[in-house]
C-alpha cells in the first residue's frame, strides 16, 4: 500500500497547469477557482488489492456558473484532498485513508449510485473493493468534457503511472466519454469495459445492463 500511497501522491502534485500545458485555460469555472485547482483524483478502498477492478469517471462535477459557495461536502472533501498533497511521507498514509473514505462515501449519495451500485454488483465486490479515478482530476466549467490535449497529458501524467500500481484486471469506464478515452490506451493487464451513463444518471439503460452481463461473466472468470 506504500508505493500505492506514494503514486497518488505524485498524481495529486500534478497541476491544473501542467495539465492544459501552454493551452489558455478557458474550462476554468467561473466561480472558486482555487478549488478548481484542487485535484480531485477519486478514492482507493481500504480492501483494495492488485488487480481489483478500477472504475473510471471522465471529470469531476461542481463547476457550474451557479455554483458560488462549497456546499457541505466539499467543505469536508477538499480540505482533506489539500492535507494530501501538502502531507509529509511519513503522514501520507493516513491522510490518504481520509481523503479516500470522504470521497468514497460521497459518491454513494449521488446519482451516479444507479450506475455505480450494479456495477460493483456485476464484478461481485464491494465499494471499499474497488478503486474510483478521475481521468481529469479538475473541474471545469459547467462540467463539460476537458479538451482532448487536457485528457491525453492527464493520461499520461496522471492515470497511467496509477493504473501501472494498481494493476487492474477489470478497468470499467462509467460512461463514453471515459470510455473513449481508456480505448486509447489500452492496458496490458486490463479488461476494458464502458457502462453507458443517462442524463442525470436516473436510470440504468438497456445498453448498461447487457454491458454489466458482460462484466459479469468476466469477473466471474477472473476473480473466482
Amino acid at each position: 500500500m506504500n508505493t500505492l500511497v506514494s503514486a497518488f501522491h505524485q498524481a495529486a502534485s500534478i497541476s491544473r497547469a501542467t495539465l492544459y500545458e501552454r493551452e489558455h485555460d478557458l474550462q476554468l469555472p467561473l466561480n472558486l477557482q482555487s478549488d478548481a485547482r484542487v485535484p480531485i483524483l477519486g478514492f482507493c478502498g481500504p480492501r483494495y488489492v492488485v488487480g481489483n477492478p478500477v472504475l473510471l469517471a471522465i471529470n469531476p462535477g461542481g463547476g457550474g456558473d451557479d455554483y458560488r459557495e462549497r456546499h457541505a461536502r466539499d467543505e469536508e472533501l477538499i480540505p482533506l484532498i489539500e492535507a494530501f498533497v501538502r502531507a509529509s511521507q511519513s503522514a501520507q498514509g493516513a491522510a490518504f485513508e481520509k481523503m479516500s473514505l470522504a470521497y468514497m462515501q460521497h459518491v454513494q449519495n449521488w446519482n451516479l449510485k444507479n450506475i455505480l451500485e450494479p456495477t460493483l454488483d456485476a464484478c461481485g465486490k464491494n465499494i471499499d473493493e474497488v478503486c474510483f479515478l478521475n481521468l481529469f482530476p479538475y473541474r471545469t466549467r459547467m462540467n463539460r468534457r476537458p479538451s482532448a490535449k487536457a485528457l491525453n497529458s492527464a493520461w499520461i501524467k496522471v492515470i497511467a503511472p496509477l493504473l501501472s500500481e494498481l494493476r487492474p484486471m477489470l478497468l470499467i469506464a462509467l460512461g463514453r466519454k471515459a470510455g473513449s478515452i481508456a480505448e486509447k490506451f489500452p492496458q496490458p493487464t486490463s479488461i476494458l469495459f464502458a457502462v453507458q451513463r443517462t442524463n442525470g444518471d436516473r436510470y440504468l439503460c438497456k445498453q448498461a445492463e447487457t454491458m454489466l452481463v458482460s462484466i459479469c461473466d468476466a469477473a466471474r472468470k477472473l476473480y473466482e
